[in-house]
C-alpha cells in the first residue's frame, strides 16, 4: 500500500502522520496537492473541536460512534494536479493538469473536503476530487493564487446574498482574507462607498489596496457610527470576524433599515435582544459557502489580474512545518493568509 505524508487534526492537536494514499472510485480523481491555504475555519475547528463535533453530530455529519478523538484531515482551499482517474470518468483533462474545485464530493453525498472526518484533505500530499467539479487552472496563474479562489468565493457569495445596491454603503468589519474578499467583490460590482474596519493598521492598508474607499480603526472609533456618517443609501454591514459576541453590538448600533450579513462561522450559543432589530426593521442574513458559478467567477478574476492576490499571501510553509505554523497562527500575528506547499518540507517563512 502506497503511503503519503498527511496532516491530521485530532482532539485539538495538528500532527504530521503517514496515511494511505486514497484510491479514487467511480467518478473520482486522485490529485496531488500543490498549494493549500490555512483557513480561519481550520483554526476554529482545531481550537473548538468538541463544540464543532457536537454540531456535526446534530447535523448527521458524524455518527455517535465517532468520538471527540476522531481525526480530521484538513485542507479545502487548494490548487492541485491530476495524478490518476478512477473508473467511470470522462478524462477530458490530462494527467498533470493543474486544477481546483469546489471542495465538496457529490460522489460521497456532498461531504466537505478538509472538514469531514474520514476524507483526505488538501493539507496532505494527495486527496480525492470529483471529476465533474474540476476546473482547469489557466496558464500563468500561480498555484498559491489559485488556492485563494475558495475564500474569494466566500466573499463574493456574501456580497451576492446582501443584494447591496449601487448607491448603498458597505461596512466590512474584519479585514482578514474573507473581509478582503468581500471588499474585492464589492469593488468589482461597482459599489462606490466601501468602509473597512479593523484593529490592525496594516490590514486597513490592505483593505485600501483591495478597494476600500474609507478605513477606520475600531479600536479608536465606533465603526458603525463612522460608516453611518459616510452613508449613502442603505448601510450594509458585513461581519467578517467570526466572533459571535460582536453581533449583538452591530444589532444595537446599526441605524434603522440597515442590513447585517453574517459571514463568520459561529458555533457557540449567543445571547441577542432582537427588540433592537425589530424596532429598527433590520434585515439579518447569513452567508455560507458559495455557488459553483461564483467559485468559477473568482478563478476567472484571478486569471484576469483583477485581484491583487500577492498581498494576501503573507507566508508559506512546507508540510513538516504545519504543526508549528498552527501554533503561531493561534497566537496574535500579522499574517493574512499562510499557504501550505505539501510537496516539500520547510518552516513557516514570511513572503
Amino acid at each position: 500500500m502506497k503511503m503519503m505524508n498527511a496532516i491530521a487534526m485530532q482532539d485539538g492537536v495538528v500532527t504530521l502522520q503517514q496515511a494511505p494514499v486514497p484510491k479514487p472510485v467511480s467518478g473520482q480523481v486522485l490529485v496531488r496537492s500543490l498549494s493549500c491555504g490555512i483557513c480561519g475555519s481550520d483554526l476554529h475547528i482545531t481550537r473548538h473541536t468538541r463544540e464543532i463535533f457536537k454540531f456535526y453530530r446534530e447535523l448527521g455529519i458524524m455518527t455517535d460512534a465517532q468520538d471527540d478523538q476522531t481525526p480530521v484531515m484538513l485542507g479545502h482551499e487548494f490548487c492541485a494536479e491530476i495524478v490518476e482517474f478512477g473508473p467511470d470518468t470522462q478524462q477530458r483533462l490530462a494527467v498533470g493538469q493543474r486544477v481546483t474545485s469546489v471542495p465538496i464530493l457529490m460522489s460521497q453525498h456532498g461531504a466537505g473536503i478538509g472538514v469531514t472526518p474520514g476524507l483526505s484533505g488538501a493539507y496532505s500530499e494527495y486527496f480525492i476530487l470529483d471529476e465533474a467539479l474540476l476546473l482547469p487552472v489557466p496558464e500563468g496563474v500561480a498555484s498559491e493564487a489559485v488556492a485563494l479562489t475558495e475564500p474569494l468565493a466566500v466573499g463574493l457569495h456574501a456580497v451576492n446574498r446582501s443584494e447591496i445596491g449601487e448607491h448603498d454603503t458597505a461596512l466590512v468589519v474584519g479585514c482578514g482574507p474573507i473581509g478582503l474578499a468581500v471588499i474585492s467583490a464589492l469593488k468589482r460590482q461597482g459599489i462606490k462607498a466601501i468602509v473597512a474596519a479593523d484593529l490592525q493598521e496594516d490590514k486597513l492598508q490592505q483593505a485600501s489596496t483591495f478597494g476600500a474607499t474609507h478605513t477606520v480603526n475600531n479600536r479608536d472609533r465606533d465603526e458603525v457610527a463612522f460608516a453611518d456618517a459616510v452613508q449613502e443609501g442603505r448601510l450594509v454591514i458585513f461581519e467578517c470576524v467570526g466572533i459571535h459576541t460582536l453581533i449583538r453590538g452591530f444589532i444595537q448600533r446599526a441605524p434603522a433599515n440597515a442590513k447585517l450579513i453574517i459571514t463568520g462561522v459561529h458555533t457557540a450559543d449567543a445571547s441577542v435582544n432582537y427588540a433592537y432589530a425589530t424596532v429598527k426593521e433590520l434585515d439579518i442574513r447569513f452567508s455560507y459557502y458559495y455557488q459553483p458559478h461564483e467559485f468559477a467567477e473568482c478563478l476567472e478574476a484571478l486569471a484576469a489580474g483583477d485581484i491583487p492576490w500577492q498581498s494576501i499571501v503573507t507566508g508559506k510553509v512546507g508540510i513538516d512545518g504545519v504543526p508549528n505554523a498552527f501554533d503561531q497562527l493561534m497566537s496574535p500575528n500579522h499574517h493574512i493568509k499562510v499557504v501550505i506547499e505539501p510537496w516539500r518540507n520547510g518552516t513557516l517563512e514570511a513572503v
